[in-house]
């Protein structure tokens, strides 16, 4: 063909050049040049002499000269010289660029982007490209994580990465971290994944989020094998940023946050919870308690007061503010990336506060021909500050419980005292309860430090490929507690005597008491590697062997005291009492070692052939010495159909399509160290044994001794496939697993003879569980001459478990037997109805509590004994709160420099119930179950939609007062879907032209509007659908609404 050029790379200079011409172009709404000139015309095509529809064309050095193929991938456009350079661009190929030279036809043809298939994915211990890539395996990028301000890493990866279920249960600065599992819940015990920040096992929330450059999750055994005993749970890898070859670049990212809370129920106001309560009171057959005589006599005493609760404890809005300066450049022999961040944070709720401040220095340093040392420094410190009342337990000191329950007829202070009111033996007030508690302090910093020192053997000929390098890290912490419970006076209303008294506040010491703890841990790990990556022809080969060896250290010691008269300044040196204080001082160490072997190896031929095996072998510490290793394998193998001939000639559309499969074995070492070494317990000096006329200290045997212990371990089996196709539009990733889990350890209860302890807990590998699922993303992309481009991608997860094995007590009943369902499984009574009439009350079993009224629930008598039970009855009622699926929608539209980003997240197959079900066994009203618990207030939705005679068709049972009735049972009646979708992320931004920004010295202006949390669709609109699962009132997740910028110099 004459005039055609195959063109070859012209570097991430030209790429970036064009990109930011065609940005350039659109701003000025030119499309075609108008000036006259040469008009050159041609077709573009690919490599396989297809036609590419939708290619950018423009003049170099011209941002107002530009133009599209058409759908034959024809063009046609006026250059102003024959010197003039031409610019070939499409998504998914390489930039050309192509001298006009006075030629009045171009037919351009441009080869494809192996970056699309050659991107290069961070897998356990290495890179690998994505191309010869045979696990499963996500990947994330900092943009994305980017796109919204968040507090912590953890909140910024839901929805970014399938297979991975994010569950945020708290909103309250410093606690409000996401718990994470990868490809659902597959243990008994520990569900959480491993995570490694750049090679080292380390937190995740303790890493700046803007020095992040991606994140993988390992998620199937091939990936994570490498791991061993660590792996099981799945793997979150984090990779920093590190330094580029160029002048230094500068650059400044700060946001502003507001936050508001995303769901609360309504309370009833004053005037409503006297009418209701009155009401609740009559269909009890009781007299009102609220008369106008006694509300009368109430507001003469000062006593009366219509409060909105929730109002005065909650500020109107939370504030957050984040900065961070970052630096990066170098040389051919060093480069570096250094940053220093700081978050602040301040609650919505008052006296709630966490302040973060980073520093972190990567260098990368060529000290010799084939040396190379790259070193990683991070320093962290965070202060979190809290209430003395836990605003995490549930119960009657939560503040925000308190909230929830307190009258809104009683005014907030009485005789210059705060006032609350009594619940049973507990006093209620939730401002003192957050301002005069006292305190919970605690402020951590730690050392980060690691360092790899490399040699490429390549200057041999022989050795080409083979690189040796020794990796060490260090890590210390140190962290201070200081938390004071502070005693304080208020006034208590009794609703029996009508009557306000002075009380010391419920839960705290009369003297006030104090604590103060110190921690401080440190560990090392050094890791000797050797890798080997090389091509022989149509053979590509891979290895990797390694030794690690890690130990930590960790040490503890905690004093308590009383007798404390002021909040500040407090310390154990200034208490005068132990009163109330049974252990002044206690204190712990630990010292764990873990050693491992570990290998891979990687083959590909052709480029389409692909298999890996992997292994690792773990010594653990915890076990007894004939079962301290373990030994876990992994093959997989992988096949590029795409690289076939015969795919090219029938899809030719398809640029690349792999199949794929991988079977490991990974373990878990989740048990208590030293279960296989006898210990011994002491008793005071005791006349029960006397030598000399006195008595003498004894001691016992305190534990049995398992010396059988050993890992639990997981075999995954897991297929899949990833397809390119239209030269990057669009994009599909499958994965399809399965996994069994067994050995599990469990703890089953066993009575001993005194000389082993009285009741000791039994341990036994006999936990068996397994795992299925599937993953689907599916990625689209497109851009446009005009300026205009988008980009959605979608993912659709599910994971379900089931127990295959448990230990289960005698007495368990068959029905309620857990084996062949999911972890989680919800149980209670099976409601089937509101009690209509009067007959049907008459002919109904025996009620599990209390009297039966029209309109209490009815249970069904699942055994037929004619009476409703707890151990005969309960049956499964609903799925568990760990969602099964998860799914999301990542959309981004812009226009020239105007860009706007959302992502879509939800879950679904899961439930929750408002009754309280404790894991022990034990069974509570709560606030969304039972109006009135303690003559306290009641949500606006629970009372005017309750049975009543003109309301037969309810949503709840009939209004009462009376505690242990027959409603607040768990039961269907209070399972709700916990299926949601919310709109996690949106952000509004607007970069500035480089025109305007020439000779500014500045590189970047980038301009937001961002927000989360924004929408959120649920089946029960009144809580948040993300609440911990037994509740009387939570520290909500937060709506937030940011403004930030991202300058570079």
């Amino acid at each position: 063909m004459r005039n055609v050029y195959k063109m070859k790379p012209s570097g991430i200079r030209c790429l970036l050049s064009s990109v930011l011409a065609v940005v350039s172009m659109a701003i000025t709404g030119t499309n075609v040049a108008e000036a006259q000139g040469l008009s050159v015309s041609g077709r573009v095509t690919d490599a396989r002499g297809g036609e590419i529809s939708g290619a950018t064309v423009i003049v170099k050095g011209d941002n107002s000269r530009g133009t599209t193929t058409d759908a034959q991938g024809q063009y046609a456009i006026e250059v102003l010289s024959s010197d003039d350079v031409l610019v070939f661009s499409f998504l998914g190929y390489k930039t050309a660029e192509v001298a006009v030279r006075g030629r009045k036809t171009l037919n351009v043809q441009l080869e494809e982007d192996a970056t699309l298939v050659d991107e290069v994915v961070v897998v356990g211990y290495g890179t690998q490209k994505r191309q010869f890539l045979v696990g499963s395996v996500s990947q994330v990028s900092s943009k994305e994580l980017l796109k919204a301000p968040m507090t912590n890493v953890s909140n910024m990866m839901t929805g970014k990465l399938p297979g991975v279920t994010s569950i945020q249960r708290s909103g309250q600065p410093g606690s409000d971290g996401t718990t994470i599992f990868v490809r659902g819940v597959s243990s008994f015990n520990n569900s959480s994944p491993l995570c490694i920040v750049d090679g080292v096992e380390r937190m995740i929330n303790t890493v700046n989020p803007n020095d992040i450059e991606s994140i993988s999750i390992l998620k199937d055994a091939a990936t994570s094998a490498i791991y061993g005993v660590r792996g099981a749970n799945g793997v979150i890898l984090i990779t920093t940023k590190t330094g580029s070859k160029g002048a230094a670049t500068i650059s400044y990212d700060g946001s502003a946050t507001f936050t508001t809370n995303v769901a609360m129920p309504e309370m009833l106001n004053a005037q409503d919870y006297i009418g209701w309560h009155n009401k609740a009171r009559e269909m009890d057959g009781l007299n009102p308690l609220w008369t106008d005589e006694v509300i009368a006599g109430m507001k003469e005493k000062g006593i009366y007061g219509e409060t909105d609760w929730m109002d005065l404890l909650f500020k109107n809005y939370g504030f957050t503010h984040q900065h961070n300066i970052s630096a990066t450049g170098g040389t051919d022999r060093v480069k570096y990336y250094t940053s220093i961040g700081m978050m602040n944070q301040d609650g919505i709720l008052p006296n709630t506060s966490y302040q973060r401040f980073n520093v972190r220095a990567n260098i990368d340093t060529k000290i010799a021909k084939n040396f190379n040392l790259n070193v990683n420094i991070a320093a962290f410190r965070e202060d979190t500050h809290a209430p003395g009342y836990s605003l995490g337990t549930q119960g009657e000191f939560n503040p925000i419980s308190q909230a929830l329950f307190s009258l809104p007829i009683i005014a907030p202070t009485y005789n210059d005292l705060p006032q609350g009111y009594m619940s049973g033996v507990y006093t209620q007030q939730p401002i003192a309860a957050v301002n005069k508690s006292g305190f919970q302090d605690t402020k951590r910093w730690q050392f980060e430090g690691n360092a790899k020192l490399e040699y490429d053997f390549g200057s041999i000929k022989a050795l080409e490929g083979l690189k040796a390098a020794v990796h060490v890290a260090y890590d210390y912490s140190n962290t201070g507690n200081r938390n004071m419970l502070q005693s304080y006076q208020l006034m208590s209303f009794s609703p029996t005597t009508m009557n306000s008294t002075v009380v010391n506040a419920s839960g705290v010491n009369v003297n006030s008491s104090f604590n103060k703890s110190s921690s401080f841990g440190d560990g090392f790990t050094v890791r000797p590697t050797l890798t080997y990556n090389r091509e022989f022809g149509r053979h590509s080969v891979g290895g990797l062997f390694f030794y690690e060896q890690k130990k930590t250290y960790s040490d503890t010691m905690t004093g308590y005291k009383a007798g404390y008269f002021a909040p500040y300044p407090v310390d154990l040196s200034i208490g005068t009492t132990w009163e109330g204080i049974t252990t002044p001082v206690t204190g712990s160490f630990s010292e764990t070692s873990i050693a491992s072997y570990a290998g891979r190896f990687n083959y590909a031929f052709d480029k389409k052939y692909l298999v890996e095996f992997t292994f690792r072998a773990d010594g653990s510490y915890k076990f007894a010495p004939e079962n301290r290793w373990g030994f876990f394998p992994s093959a997989a193998v992988g096949w590029v159909m795409s690289e076939e001939k015969f795919f090219k000639q029938a899809l030719p559309k398809i640029d690349f399509f792999k199949l794929r499969a991988s079977y490991g074995e990974l373990g878990m070492d989740d048990t208590s160290p030293y279960l296989y070494v006898q210990s011994y317990r002491s008793t005071a000096p005791s006349y029960s044994y006397i030598i000399g006329g006195k008595g003498q200290t004894t001691y016992y045997t305190s534990n049995y001794v398992y010396k059988d212990l050993t890992w639990s371990r997981s075999r995954s089996f897991n297929v899949g496939l990833d397809l390119n196709a239209w030269g990057g539009k669009l994009g599909i990733e499958f994965d399809w697993f399965y996994k069994v889990t067994d050995n599990i350890l469990e703890q089953v209860g066993g009575s001993y003879a005194p000389s082993l302890g009285g009741n000791v807990p039994s341990y036994k590998n006999s936990g068996k569980v397994d795992n299925r699922g599937f993953e689907l993303v599916l990625k689209h992309n497109n851009h446009f001459a005009s300026g205009w481009r988008y980009s959605l991608t979608g993912s659709l997860s599910w994971a379900r478990n089931r127990v295959l094995a448990k230990q289960i007590s005698d007495n368990h009943p068959m029905y309620r037997a857990i084996l062949g369902k999911p972890m989680g499984t919800l149980y209670g009574y099976k409601a089937i109805g509101l009690y209509q009439t009067e007959e049907q009350i008459a002919n109904s079993p025996t009620a599990p509590s209390g009297e039966k009224r029209l309109g209490d629930l009815m249970y069904a008598d699942v055994n037929g004994d004619g009476k409703i039970e707890q151990s005969q009855d309960f049956i499964k009622i609903g799925r568990g709160y760990t969602p099964e699926m998860n799914f999301s929608l990542n959309m981004e539209v812009a226009w020239k420099n105007l860009y706007l980003t959302a992502l879509w997240q939800g879950v679904a197959i899961c439930d929750y119930q408002l009754s309280a079900a404790y894991y022990s066994g034990v069974f509570d009203n709560t606030m969304y179950t039972r109006p009135f618990y303690g003559n306290g207030n009641a949500p606006y939705y629970l009372v005017e939609s309750a049975w009543r005679e003109d309301n037969r068709n309810a949503d709840y049972p009939r209004l009462s007062t009376v505690a242990n009735g027959n409603n607040a049972w768990p039961s269907s009646w209070w399972v709700k879907n916990g299926a949601y979708l919310r709109l996690k992320n949106l952000q509004i931004g607007y970069s500035l032209p480089e025109h305007i920004l020439k000779n500014t010295g500045i590189g970047r202006v980038n301009i937001y509007v961002a927000g989360t949390n924004l929408l959120t669709f649920s089946a029960f609109k009144y809580v948040d659908p993300e609440m911990p699962s037994v509740n009387n009132g939570y520290y909500p997740q937060q709506r937030t609404y940011s403004i930030g910028v991202n300058l570079s110099f």
